[in-house]
């Protein structure tokens, strides 16, 4: 897993490198921060043979900074709002989580107008315990005007631990 963690991390900086030799503009506002409303969908052990998914509303707060036109670096934190399931999803099984909160470091690229692509590490926070994970999404950002978007997203982390997550959310975001 850190093998491959550590050849992605060194493909994307030699892709950075590559494209940071290109004259490229700064963008006019580097800062944003949007609220984000989504659904998580937590499979509950796919390696293990369960082949159950639970589907968990979420919030999250995003902020990112753009130091180039088509880079930039996001701090992505995420709740999801579940503290306790028992369900016939889970043929009788019952999840106990307490509110995990994801919170990302994560290396964003626009390679085409309002595209953006994520991709770090990052922690979950639950029940006094800390799990590694790591994020893969992208993002569209729809412009409204005065430097406001809506941005639809898609996002796939996987924790150490084996279990993955697919969140599909709708952010409100504002630029400065």
């Amino acid at each position: 897993m850190k093998n491959t963690i550590l050849l992605i991390a060194f493909l994307v900086l030699g892709i950075a490198n590559l494209t940071a030799q290109e004259a490229e503009e700064v963008r006019e506002k580097k800062h944003r921060v949007s609220v984000v409303l989504g659904h998580s969908y937590l499979n509950l052990g796919f390696e293990l043979g369960n082949k159950d998914v639970l589907s968990i509303p979420s919030f999250g707060l995003d902020y990112e900074y753009w130091f180039k036109n088509k880079w930039g670096v996001g701090i992505f934190s995420d709740i999801e709002l579940i503290s306790s399931k028992e369900s016939s999803e889970l043929h009788g099984g019952v999840i106990d989580r307490r509110y995990p909160v994801v919170v990302t470091l994560d290396a964003l690229w626009n390679p085409i107008e309002h595209v953006e692509f994520v991709f770090g590490p990052g922690v979950i926070f639950e029940n006094g315990e800390v799990k590694d994970l790591i994020r893969v999404g992208v993002e569209y950002d729809l412009t409204l005007g005065h430097h406001w978007d809506v941005a639809p997203s898609f996002f796939y982390d996987h924790a150490t631990d084996g279990i993955s997550n697919i969140s599909i959310g709708i952010g409100i975001g504002k630029s400065f």
